[in-house]
């Protein structure tokens, strides 16, 4: 190897390596990626409210899988919350393991005992005990933001607490967009 070439190699490996110490340094340089923003934040709190009022009242009827004990806990937690004047702004729904409706927060209607279980966002819910967060669309077109929260005993899921949300009340509210709603961390 002449002179030449050697030096040539050593120019190249020095090139190589101040092109990765400049991507190193571009990385991070770089700007943080943005927090949530005031809506997104907003809609969190409000989530994690109804579900820190409601969890822990409403696990024990679903790991019982009792329509009547639900109903009554889901009823009175509503009727506190219009006497507080902090009304619940989300239409919810409590189910079973099997994600039938146990119990629904339309105060006064009968409830139905629908099958939720083939809907993709109640089934990787309680499978994977984790909340899970769509936008759905209704027969009539009528598009909502559900949240299913799963109510566990023991590390195993008994049922879900499904908040169901209008968009445009959203917006209205919070200035929430639908991109916000699929960015938004609702954590496990």
């Amino acid at each position: 190897m002449t002179d030449c070439q050697a030096m040539q190699r050593t120019g190249r490996r020095f090139r190589g390596a101040a092109l990765a110490l400049a991507a190193v340094l571009a990385a991070a340089c770089a700007p943080p990626a943005p927090g949530p923003s005031k809506a997104e934040e907003a809609f969190r709190k409000e989530v994690l409210a109804v579900r820190e009022s409601l969890s822990a009242s409403l696990t024990d009827a679903a790991a019982k899988g009792e329509p009547p004990a639900a109903g009554r806990i889901l009823e009175q937690a509503c009727t506190l919350a219009r006497e507080s004047d902090r009304p619940f702004a989300c239409g919810i729904t409590v189910l079973d393991r099997h994600g039938i409706t146990l119990a629904s927060a339309t105060p006064g209607a009968r409830i139905r005992r629908l099958d939720y279980s083939r809907y993709d966002v109640v089934a990787t819910a309680l499978k994977e005990r984790r909340v899970v967060k769509k936008k759905l669309h209704l027969q009539d077109r009528k598009a909502l933001y559900v949240v299913a929260i799963p109510l566990e005993r023991r590390g195993e899921a008994v049922g879900l607490l499904v908040l169901a949300f209008d968009p445009a009340d959203l917006m209205n509210r919070h200035g929430l967009t639908e991109a916000e709603f699929q960015r938004v961390d609702l954590g496990r």
